[in-house]
């Protein structure tokens, strides 16, 4: 088919290429020769549009823009920002402009157009999204694969593979082997609508769960409706959603787990909180649930103030229900699925799994916060002390080494240095 608003933009083409540019386009932080490129790519565009042209001629066009966008990871939204920009742009000129005759009819083809290049902008993305989630995907299942003790997280691993042959299912434009599309059928829903009840006993927790994975295959059924008609825009926002609701119930998974493995490892008998030599288990399981389900989680490293002061003064069995008092604060602000451990003496360890550094913080401050607030009865005296933290966020993204525990430990340990020296009872965050 021939397109031709050649009437419309057939002057002042370099004034309207600047006027794009400055408005709509958003490269801030690229080097200037990336800049050349994109604006090379745009004044094709309003060339191709000063002519007649041919569909597939702006398509290739968009197409090298495109590929030249993922290359340096531009958010697809931003780049479908520019286009719309552009259309806005370009649909004021026609109306505006003194050839009035037929300007709705053109208008409507001129839209016709935009939609195509949408789609083909999008078929671009969605094959560099696909490529990167297949990749992340086998990332995250190998990360499962690798746990110790897996409890009921390796039930969300049938889930990560699901997601695999879904995103597969799409690039090869192959709908016999798609994916199962019943919730109630495919391996994480017969473990969720089967034994799940029984090692999910938060009920509210278990409907969460299920309605995650409702909506998830619910947007996997509209994906194969979509995928015979190759409408890569939609395709591409329903995968990203599977991608989120896939990760949440993962998120979900990961903290149920952490409970289950809380109930497990060894704890120390004075305080309550869990033995030093269970730490590296916790920390790699940590990690790697991290990984798996594309979260954060935050580490921090406690050390009660001016300790020795409590043992020197009041004895060691003071200094022993001090502890415990510590770890009962901790407890209170924090969640079944997280972790408090032993380090030694009057040092702890806290891990909060899926939580962002500022989130985490609002946490250990209100357990720093409290724990000054409280004192211990001891013989009819009030004992007081307070609390230093220091904070690291880990934000997994390469499979687990050994070294990884202690490095972690000693940047937060950094940070603890650091609230010691400026003042103690306070909180550092990296």
């Amino acid at each position: 088919m021939l397109y031709d608003f050649s009437q419309y933009f057939k002057d002042n083409n370099e004034f309207l290429l600047d006027e794009f540019i400055d408005k709509y386009t958003s490269h801030f932080n690229t080097e200037e020769d990336e800049t050349s490129v994109l604006t090379t790519h745009y004044k094709n565009i309003f060339n191709t549009l000063a002519a007649p042209f041919e569909l597939n001629d702006i398509l290739e066009i968009f197409e090298n823009l495109a590929k030249h966008e993922t290359f340096l990871e531009q958010p697809y939204v931003i780049m479908i920002n520019e286009i719309y920009g552009l259309k806005s742009m370009l649909i004021n000129r026609m109306t505006t402009s003194e050839f009035n005759k037929d300007t709705n009819s053109s208008i409507f083809e001129f839209l016709s157009l935009f939609k195509n290049i949408n789609n083909k902008v999008a078929e671009i993305y969605l094959h560099k999204y696909i490529t990167k989630l297949l990749t992340v995907n086998n990332i995250r299942i190998n990360s499962i694969s690798d746990l110790i003790d897996r409890n009921i997280i390796k039930h969300y691993e049938s889930h990560l593979i699901w997601l695999t042959s879904l995103a597969r299912s799409i690039e090869d434009k192959n709908i016999d082997n798609y994916p199962e599309l019943d919730d109630k059928k495919c391996d994480f829903g017969k473990w969720l609508h089967g034994d799940a009840k029984h090692v999910v006993q938060n009920n509210s927790k278990l409907k969460a769960i299920d309605s995650l994975h409702h909506n998830l295959h619910l947007f996997g059924q509209k994906i194969q409706k979509h995928l015979k008609k190759n409408e890569y825009h939609i395709l591409i926002t329903y995968l990203e959603k599977c991608e989120f609701l896939s990760l949440s119930i993962g998120t979900e998974i990961a903290l149920v787990d952490n409970i289950l493995m809380n109930k497990k490892v060894t704890k120390d008998h004075l305080t309550g909180a869990l033995n030093r030599n269970g730490l590296e288990s916790v920390f790699e399981s940590q990690y790697e649930l991290s990984l798996a389900t594309n979260n954060s989680f935050v580490l921090a490293m406690c050390d009660l103030d001016y300790f020795k002061g409590v043992n020197d003064t009041y004895g060691h069995i003071a200094g022993d229900k001090m502890l415990k008092l510590f770890v009962d604060t901790a407890k209170k602000h924090i969640r079944n699925s997280d972790v408090i451990i032993r380090y030694g003496g009057e040092e702890f360890v806290i891990m909060l799994p899926a939580i962002n550094k500022e989130k985490g913080c609002d946490v250990l401050e209100k357990i720093r916060l409290e724990f000054e607030k409280s004192f211990l009865l001891f013989e009819g005296r009030e004992i007081r002390t307070t609390v230093s933290i220091g904070i690291i966020e880990v934000k997994p993204e390469n499979y687990y080494k050994q070294i990884f525990v202690n490095e972690y430990i000693n940047i937060a340990d950094q940070k603890l240095y650091l609230a010691k020296k400026g003042g103690r009872n306070r909180v550092e965050v990296c």
